[in-house]
């Protein structure tokens, strides 16, 4: 009988379970910022001069975690535009950030920065859901999705398309499969959809010991599959060294996926979750967490896991794409191409 999750609010951790399905098709009830959001009288700023409303504006962000240090706010409002003085870098972020009309004022600024930057707002809502291959049985995948996979054991599994080809799966592989399918065989692999998204089709694996791309904190990351456009989905390898204590923070989309090496502990707000490998888990968007790990040997992971976004702020768009870029016929796309590699 299918045991279902639905929605949740806080962070899931479950051991392998082919009857589990986390169903997150609907927003859940609530977040983490939603209380902070709610008991924000932000409308009782409007008439206070800027430094006092600059200073509102950074207790908010303190108050919901979203900055570690007085003054956060208004140091990274400079830092968008160097060298101006602070009301001329409150217009130039609130025009770039939250696209304000120059005539604003500075409340109307700081209150669509806030907005813009999810402090005010929650993100969109991206409808996922999460489940567990059987082995030694069928998984049917729907159509109008797009499935990405993680096989933890088991090398007698295929996955065949709606159009009859078939492609072996094997241990410790990955996958992104768009629309109807079918996985078969005697593996453990673990599947997240993303509903109402068409994706490309890619198969790859291993998934290597340590990460191409530096992370916070000492850890690393590679992504194992690109999105094919700016702000789509993606799916990552994440690699916690030993003795790793994570600084506490959130995402604004939901992260999904399993351990597949390695031990270590989540830290939230509810408690401490123990991780190993073929433990799956669900991070609701806005969820306070932090990754921890023991000892172990120097320069290998202690702690890796495959991790699901269903967004990203990354990825080719129409105007910034390899193919666009490194065509030549002006000597301005020289400069422009000699500007990014700089």
């Amino acid at each position: 009988m299918t045991r279902v999750i639905e929605s949740p609010t806080r962070f899931v951790v479950e051991d392998y379970d082919p009857d589990l399905c986390i169903d997150f098709r609907k927003p859940a009830a609530a977040t983490d910022l939603d209380e902070v959001r709610e008991s924000a009288d932000v409308e009782a700023w409007r008439e206070l001069p800027l430094p006092d409303l600059l200073r509102e504006a950074d207790r908010l962000c303190l108050a919901a975690g979203v900055s570690e240090e007085e003054g956060d706010f208004i140091q990274g409002v400079q830092a968008l535009c160097p060298g101006a003085d602070l009301e001329r870098a409150l217009a130039v972020a609130a025009a770039e950030i939250a696209d304000v009309d120059a005539g604003a004022t500075p409340f109307e600024q700081v209150q669509a920065l806030l907005s813009a930057t999810g402090v005010l707002s929650r993100p969109p809502h991206f409808p996922v859901t999460v489940a567990c291959h059987r082995p030694r049985g069928r998984t049917v995948l729907e159509g109008d999705a797009t499935h990405f996979g993680y096989v933890l054991e088991g090398g007698n599994a295929e996955l065949h398309l709606a159009d009859g080809r078939r492609f072996p799966l094997y241990e410790r592989s990955y996958f992104c499969v768009p629309g109807a399918a079918t996985l078969e065989g005697d593996a453990r692999i673990e599947v997240v959809t993303r509903h109402r998204f068409l994706g490309l089709l890619a198969i790859g694996g291993r998934v290597e010991p340590w990460g191409r791309l530096e992370y916070i904190d000492g850890c690393t990351d590679t992504c194992i599959v690109q999105p094919p456009r700016f702000g789509d989905p993606c799916f990552n390898a994440l690699y916690f060294p030993p003795r790793t204590e994570q600084t506490l923070h959130v995402h604004p989309s939901l992260r999904a996926g399993v351990v597949v090496a390695g031990e270590g502990v989540c830290k939230t707000p509810t408690g401490d979750h123990a991780l190993w490998p073929g433990r799956i888990f669900f991070l609701p968007p806005e969820t306070w967490h932090a990754f921890h790990t023991g000892p172990g040997d120097e320069g290998k992971a202690a702690l890796t896991v495959v991790a699901f976004h269903p967004d990203s702020d990354f990825g080719p768009s129409d105007t910034d794409h390899p193919m666009l870029n490194r065509t030549y016929f002006r000597y301005l796309h020289r400069l422009r191409s000699a500007q990014r590699h700089s």
